[in-house]
């Protein structure tokens, strides 16, 4: 199985051209993890494009795994592997003590102790409560959290803003083919020193996502747009809505070119500036939608393949009345 590498249509290996957008460049997935990367093996288990799962003779489990994770056999040699999860040392039960003082003392003992652990188990049940609720925020809020990074912004600030939440996933650009399906992707370049360079938001698995329009996309997307940026660094350029004639695909863009401020600001080392800034927000199948903000994101498919599929027209659009 492969992914398109624009517009995320999910296709057969055998498959040479997109059915969704006409691209003709697709990333693969992985069979074992589905993890999403270029090349022949996958980066995150090692899983090799064409291979196939191994079934223990044993218990019957398909796995890529050298040894089977159900009963430990030895899915290569075939032999059953030994695995003692306990510790082999052997604690010595002190002997009794007699008298009352000793008694007491252990009584005593045992009531402290009893006190620890109950605190201790307390004190974890809160925190795990406290996680769980954090990490189980609805989507919608917790893309709109209070005060979060927004593009351009520190890099280690959105680390740091977003590490409690599973569906947030912050990282530089050497890992992001790892993480395209989270709710919220943001990378910077391979330094983690930088700034923010890319912001995806994908609703594919947004439960409520056959109820959403234009409108609440753009509301998310322009979010996380540095007004006070923007405005005095770059000028507008042009937007625009492309609809593919073959296919369930559409997809609006928006571009913004640096202007004279904003080269002045790059030259002198002020300001981390793109030449460009942009945002595109794709729409698929009926109900997928995909926005992402970066300085390549003004390039339409229509500009890339079969320029006759596609139908493109102006798109007007005021991003000042998403401001917030």
């Amino acid at each position: 199985m492969k992914k398109c590498e624009y517009c995320g249509s999910k296709a057969a290996d055998d498959v040479v051209q997109c059915a969704g957008c006409g691209a003709k460049e697709f990333k693969n997935i992985c069979i074992s993890c589905e993890t999403t990367f270029l090349g022949n093996k996958c980066p995150n288990c090692n899983v090799t494009i064409g291979d196939k799962p191994r079934t223990c003779l044993n218990c019957g489990k398909n796995s890529f795994e050298p040894v089977c994770p159900d009963c430990r056999v030895d899915l290569i040699n075939r032999r059953i592997v030994q695995v003692n999860p306990y510790p082999t040392a052997v604690q010595q039960i002190p002997k009794k003590k007699s008298g009352i003082v000793a008694s007491l003392i252990t009584l005593l003992f045992i009531v402290v102790f009893i006190g620890v652990i109950f605190s201790s188990n307390s004190d974890k049940n809160t925190i795990s409560d406290k996680n769980t609720i954090i990490q189980s925020l609805p989507d919608m809020e917790l893309l709109t959290l209070k005060e979060h990074p927004k593009f351009y912004g520190d890099y280690k600030a959105a680390k740091s803003f977003w590490k409690e939440f599973d569906k947030a996933i912050v990282v530089n650009a050497s890992g992001t083919t790892l993480y395209e399906d989270a709710l919220l992707l943001v990378t910077t370049g391979d330094s983690d020193d930088g700034i923010i360079t890319n912001v995806t938001i994908n609703l594919s698995d947004y439960e409520k996502k056959h109820d959403l329009e234009l409108d609440n996309v753009m509301r998310l997307i322009c979010d996380y747009i540095p007004y006070d940026i923007i405005n005095q660094y770059y000028d507008f350029k042009e937007a625009f809505h492309e609809v593919s004639k073959y296919s369930r695909y559409e997809a609006y863009h928006y571009v913004m070119e640096i202007n004279d401020k904003g080269k002045e600001a790059k030259k002198s080392g002020e300001s981390y500036l793109e030449s460009k800034f942009a945002f595109k927000i794709i729409h698929r199948n009926d109900n997928d939608w995909i926005a992402k903000m970066n300085y390549l994101a003004y390039k339409g498919n229509h500009d890339k393949f079969q320029a006759d599929a596609y139908d493109v027209e102006a798109w007007d659009v005021d991003l000042e009345k998403y401001r917030k």
